[in-house]
């Protein structure tokens, strides 16, 4: 009997150590975001010369196209070329307004890539306006520890846009601005996913000297048997071609 409930007594222990051990790996103990530029290398590949469907089809109305009905006759019935006057004090997202980039783990393939755009009301074409800076980014890394100090969510994504189109040197606009995984490495028993939002763009200069300006969301979260975390990144795009990281 004594013998019995001593090994029933050893047995609860070790379960009950395996348990914490267990709790131990599954849980998110620290989480750290760092900007890893200097890191990256300013790589564009070929493919960015048709970021979107702006590029390759500027005038059809592709399907990431995001707009009101009320702008839907405006856009689609008028070539921009043709357009009297663009509406250039009033900005608009062409593009997609929410898009995946890592889904349980594993980067998001788009042949044509999800991006967005802050461009001039009457605009369908972002290769309709001039002067555009080269492409800038930045690329950020987010690393979660469990509770034996591991990295078991590492990922590293790049902000990528293009600023300063003017429409017959007025304002300066965005286009193409992304967030594209540079790497990410997930270890089990962890399920990772992130997506982009992009809320809002506006006119951040005046009336007559328009700037755009957008606010860039990547949120993430992480999941475990006993954690479940979630957090965003908030950056500021400005169409003079800088990128702010909000607080």
């Amino acid at each position: 009997m004594i013998r019995s409930l001593m090994a029933m007594a050893l047995t609860l222990g070790m379960a009950s150590s395996a348990f914490a051990v267990d709790k131990a790996y599954f849980e998110i103990k620290k989480v750290t975001v760092t900007d890893v530029t200097e890191q990256y290398a300013q790589q564009f590949k070929a493919t960015t010369n048709s970021v979107n469907g702006l590029n390759e089809d500027c005038n059809t109305g592709a399907d990431f196209v995001a707009r009101t009905s009320s702008e839907t006759s405006v856009l689609d019935a008028a070539n921009p070329l043709n357009v009297v006057e663009l509406i250039v004090d009033q900005i608009i997202n062409i593009g997609k307004k929410i898009f995946a980039v890592i889904q349980a783990g594993r980067p998001v393939v788009n042949l044509k890539l999800d991006s967005a755009n802050a461009l001039p009301k009457g605009l369908t074409c972002w290769s309709d306006l001039s002067g555009w800076n080269v492409p800038n980014s930045k690329v950020y890394n987010v690393v979660y520890e469990n509770g034996f100090g591991m990295s078991v969510v590492d990922y590293s994504y790049r902000v990528i846009y293009t600023a300063g189109g003017s429409a017959d040197g007025v304002g300066k606009y965005i286009t193409n601005a992304t967030f594209l995984p540079a790497n990410v490495s997930v270890a089990w028993g962890f399920t990772f996913d992130a997506k982009a939002e992009i809320p809002s763009v506006f006119n951040t200069g005046s009336k007559k000297d328009p700037v755009a300006g957008m606010v860039m969301n990547m949120e993430w979260k992480v999941t475990s048997a006993v954690a479940h975390e979630q957090s965003t990144e908030s950056y500021f795009v400005s169409g003079d071609n800088s990128l702010k990281q909000l607080q």
